[in-house]
């Protein structure tokens, strides 16, 4: 087992701000709209980079009700794959 990992100093919103933007070219797209799903307290940074610019929306995975930055909440991963499949149908 390698227990010699190199921890990245990059938040979450560089991230997505590098992939949607920099890496994908969608810099000058309108219709392209991030979602960002996550689970715990280190998904917040992207919750709010998502809702302050309003560049997307955040989508919190929790069964208990907990205050958030992220746009929606549900409650656990079977409904983000109904979520998906009726956002996509």
């Amino acid at each position: 087992m390698n227990t010699n990992r190199k921890f990245c100093s990059v938040s979450v919103h560089e991230h997505i701000y590098f992939l949607t933007k920099q890496t994908l070219g969608l810099s000058s797209c309108k219709d392209v709209l991030p979602i960002y799903v996550g689970d715990d307290k280190t998904d917040e940074d992207a919750f709010m980079f998502l809702t302050e610019g309003n560049r997307g929306y955040g989508i919190l995975v929790t069964p208990a009700p907990k205050e958030s930055s992220a746009y929606y909440s549900l409650r656990d991963p079977s409904e983000v794959c109904v979520c998906f499949i009726t956002f996509i149908a």
